[in-house]
């Protein structure tokens, strides 16, 4: 790809181009990879034009932010910075073979981030001190008008294409692709949506935009909205990345002051099919009580994928696809008021343990021996066969779900 030249970063930069098209350039200009930090320690931009063959910086890359190691040693910037540059630039060369050189983002006095440049193929002697400096002026230009003027603009771009994916008003792709333009939504990245019913809760606590602005606070480049009292959050996917512990315990801490729960869909990548993503979210919020012990006040769609299956099985045939001995249990627990049936499926949810069975149903131990003892009679050898197992916990599930419909 062509190199630019200074005036034509700058005036690429005044046309208005995407943030991640200035990214690309600036790499092209410099002659080596780029990685942009914000303040939060956060990666939100990288180059994919030029790249080195760096693990440490590519698994950061995935996971979206540095790790804590390389968060201190920016955080003691003033002690490591390079003492004999005109501007703020640090240099380091531990954890790698390749050095990296970080510059501070900076506009108005407010730091922004750090412009992270690898060295590649070209040395850092042969790079010119003022080049770098441009580039951390043009990206702390695009950054700050971002961080500044984007929370208007993503509500009347970003918010309203959301609005419109979720009410299915799009008439075809090509309609969806001509408004997201106008957007700062990436199509070319991974996305997760979050959902929560809020029927009970607007009514009695903050209004709309004051919820709103709290939950920004914990996921701040997702794109809120609220429609019938449901809650959407459109998320990038290495926002709202499952390792992230720190961010969904902040996340456990406030579902858990608000008594709200959160449903997570699986990592999607077509904006356009949103509505099914919305939708699992929705599942995993409704599903998460047929749960044995969930963990915490958010689920994710992969913890209640098989009752998802199971629950598109209409419900008057949900008993034909039970094994015989299963239905024989349900039906003598419906006869005697006994709990033989859901003895057996705490049992086999919690790998055949007796003590946690007995611990989750506020039993003696000899009592759920007992139960077992008479439900191995009932299936006999094939009892302990995992395949029969398998069968036989899905029959439950069934007949769980069954039960609370």
């Amino acid at each position: 790809m062509e190199t630019p030249t200074r005036w034509q970063l700058v005036q690429l930069s005044l046309d208005g181009c995407s943030f991640d098209q200035l990214v690309e350039q600036c790499a092209l200009f410099l002659h080596n990879p780029l990685v942009i930090i914000d303040n939060t320690y956060r990666i939100i931009a990288h180059s994919h034009c030029i790249t080195a063959p760096d693990e440490v910086w590519a698994n950061a890359v995935q996971r979206g932010y540095v790790t804590l190691e390389f968060a201190a040693t920016l955080n003691n910037w003033a002690a490591l910075k390079d003492k004999n540059s005109r501007y703020e630039r640090m240099t380091v060369s531990q954890i790698t073979p390749l050095r990296r050189r970080f510059y501070h983002i900076s506009f108005r006095g407010e730091l922004l981030g750090y412009l992270n440049i690898t060295e590649g193929s070209t040395p850092f002697e042969e790079v010119e001190e003022e080049c770098c400096h441009l580039v951390t002026q043009l990206l702390a230009r695009e950054m700050y008008a971002q961080y500044h003027f984007g929370d208007a603009r993503r509500k009347s771009n970003n918010e309203e294409v959301l609005l419109q994916l979720v009410a299915g008003n799009f008439v075809n792709r090509a309609h969806f692709l001509g408004q997201v333009q106008r957007s700062t939504l990436n199509t070319s990245c991974t996305w997760r949506v979050l959902c929560c019913d809020l029927e009970n809760f607007l009514s009695y606590n903050a209004g709309e935009d004051d919820f709103k602005h709290e939950l920004l606070e914990l996921f701040p480049y997702g794109t809120i909205v609220i429609v019938k009292r449901i809650l959407v959050i459109l998320c990038e996917g290495r926002y709202c990345d499952p390792s992230d512990t720190r961010l969904f315990a902040r996340l456990n801490r406030y579902l858990k002051a608000k008594g709200l729960q959160f449903g997570i869909s699986d990592p999607f990548d077509d904006l356009f099919h949103l509505r099914r993503y919305r939708d699992q979210a929705m599942q995993a919020c409704r599903l998460r009580r047929y749960l044995l012990q969930p963990e915490h006040l958010y689920t994710f769609f992969e913890e209640v994928k098989t009752y998802a299956l199971l629950s598109r099985i209409p419900r008057g045939e949900r008993q034909l696809f039970c094994s015989g001995p299963v239905l024989a249990l349900w039906q003598q627990d419906r006869l005697e008021h006994t709990e033989y049936l859901l003895t057996l499926r705490i049992y086999l949810q919690t790998n055949r343990s007796i003590k946690a069975t007995a611990a989750f149903l506020h039993v003696h131990r000899n009592t759920i021996n007992y139960r077992i003892g008479k439900i191995r009679e009932l299936f006999g050898p094939e009892f302990d066969a995992l395949n029969t197992a398998n069968q036989i916990l899905l029959s439950c599930q069934l007949l769980q779900l069954a039960d609370s419909d």
